[in-house]
């Protein structure tokens, strides 16, 4: 406990980034901060278990998704792909564990939507949920319990 302390104790607080006062300052800067880290891979789009479902998304390809996507964080157009993706994400974090610059591509996701949806500011790209008991679907499902030879199944 008392190295813990005296860790902490010794840190500099100039390590760490200024908090931003605001929403909008803070997803400003987690936009900048995946707009200068993310190489384009696609493992995120690879990593995806809902991309088979999607209308077009098996074909598509990995990397031009994902700069699709990029595209939206930077309030551009994004593509079809890009939008089809962000429309199918169920939010599984799949794509943050294998994304291999440590991005939170799940977050990646959720502002590339909220711009699709016209709520940073560019035009309305896509139409909101409107299924009712949407969240609640998705609470009662992150609750089960799968074994490994289950999910295996369920991703084929």
């Amino acid at each position: 406990m008392f190295a813990f302390r005296h860790q902490a104790a010794c840190m500099s607080v100039t390590n760490f980034p200024a908090k931003p006062a605001t929403l909008i300052e803070h997803l400003g800067q987690f936009i900048a901060d995946t707009l200068t880290r993310c190489t384009r891979c696609g493992a995120c789009f690879k990593a995806c278990p809902m991309t088979g479902y999607a209308p077009g998304l098996p074909a598509a390809d990995a990397q031009d998704v994902v700069a699709g996507v990029l595209g939206l964080l930077r309030q551009e157009a994004g593509t079809a792909d890009a939008l089809a993706w962000i429309e199918a994400c169920t939010q599984s974090g799949r794509c943050s564990a294998a994304c291999p610059e440590g991005i939170n591509a799940m977050k990646m996701m959720r502002v590339a939507r909220m711009s699709a949806l016209g709520s940073l500011g560019a035009p309305r790209k896509i139409a909101p949920r409107e299924e009712k008991g949407f969240f609640r679907r998705i609470g009662a499902f992150s609750q089960l319990q799968f074994s490994a030879d289950e999910i295996e199944k369920w991703q084929r």
